[in-house]
């Protein structure tokens, strides 16, 4: 795992699907990214590889998933998991190795861009944000969502994590609406949010 641009070793534990919020998370994802027709979607933070099965599951058939993560052996064992559950077989995914702030696809690429609990991880928030709008094609729709400051007192990753360490979601907001996009959406649940834009 990467936190703050450097690699983290010891123990990792998926942290009981995102905290017991998983299904609420999953639920706004799916009214938001489209089902019913072919689509390129880029997934930032491979992690234990929720986000890319949720994707797998969603999407209609001859999609395309591309999941990047800075991390070789993040996206090894990822892509062992996945293997084992059968997800790959339902639909292409590509595990990539890349810093999210240097992305290696062309301007206009995706039609849908999604990130669960990955921001806290970044170091340069602005980069990232930007990195992700120009991949991102017009009317292409960018869907984050990460943990709110208050959840780094509350939640059983305190030891690794503080409040500083996550990004206030309307200073979030700030950045993508800076990054170019045409609309942008805030929702906020509990001790997560969403943030919604289309370019």
């Amino acid at each position: 795992m990467y936190y703050k641009g450097k690699k983290v070793d010891g123990p990792l534990t998926p942290g009981n699907d995102f905290h017991s919020y998983g299904n609420r998370i999953r639920a706004e994802l799916s009214t938001r990214v489209p089902k019913n027709r072919k689509i390129k979607v880029l997934d930032v933070g491979t992690g234990f590889g929720s986000a890319a099965t949720f994707l797998a599951k969603h999407l209609a058939k001859g999609s395309k998933v591309w999941t990047v993560d800075p991390s070789k052996e993040i996206l090894d064992n990822a892509r062992e998991k996945l293997s084992q559950e059968g997800v790959l077989s339902r639909i292409s995914i590509e595990f990539v190795q890349a810093d999210a702030a240097k992305l290696e696809f062309e301007n206009d690429f995706f039609d849908t861009i999604v990130s669960i609990m990955v921001l806290h991880h970044i170091e340069n928030l602005g980069a990232v944000v930007g990195e992700l709008v120009r991949v991102l094609k017009k009317g292409g729709r960018l869907l984050l969502v990460d943990y709110a400051p208050k959840a780094g007192k509350k939640l059983e990753f305190l030891k690794r994590h503080h409040e500083s360490d996550f990004f206030e979601p309307i200073e979030v907001m700030e950045l993508i609406k800076q990054a170019g996009v045409s609309k942008a959406k805030l929702s906020i649940v509990k001790l997560w949010y969403l943030a919604d834009a289309t370019k």
